[in-house]
This record gives structure tokens, sequence and C-alpha cells, in this order.
């Protein structure tokens, strides 16, 4: 974090903000039963969105090593795709 703008680190920080209030309210909207899939899936989205930025900029590794990058955020990746697979089993899934 000591070779970042301070101001760069800043608009990270207000990025962040704002995507955790927009998953707040798109949490508001996943009380509707028409789009919880849609829903769940834009969360997961901006889930992995945060995950990227605070990789790239709060652990300093935007000019860190390749596969470093690649491995800390291909983690996040995978439980966001299960997560999102689990939602669709259980919207096209006859038992519920």
């Amino acid at each position: 974090m000591t070779d970042h703008d301070p101001r760069q680190l800043q608009r990270t920080w207000m990025v962040l903000v704002l995507m955790v209030l927009a998953g707040m309210l798109l949490s508001l909207k996943a009380q509707d039963p028409a789009a919880p899939l849609v829903v769940t899936l834009a969360l997961l989205t901006l889930a992995l969105l945060k995950a990227r930025l605070v990789v790239l900029d709060f652990l300093g590794l935007r000019s860190g090593p390749r596969v470093l990058q690649v491995g800390l955020i291909a983690w996040p990746f995978f439980f966001a795709l299960a997560a999102a697979a689990k939602a669709l089993i259980a919207t096209v899934s006859p038992f519920g």
C-alpha cells in the first residue's frame, strides 16, 4: 500500500462503499420472488468486483506478481461460482 497514491486509495474506498450500498439495495429486491436468481448473480458479481479491488489496491498487488493476483482473485471466484450453481439448482429444481 505504500507505493499507491492516497487519492487512488480513497477513490477505491469510495467505490467499495458504493458497491456495498448497491448490494444492500439489491438485497431488498431479493424479497421479490420473481427475480431471486438475477439478484443473487448481481450480488455475487459485486462481491467479485469488491474482492478484485481489495486484492489489487489495498493489498498492493496491482504491480505485484501476476500469479499471486490470479490466485487471490480465483479464490473468491471459485466460491462465487459454487454459490451461483447452488442458486441456479435451487431455482430450477422441482424440489426447491
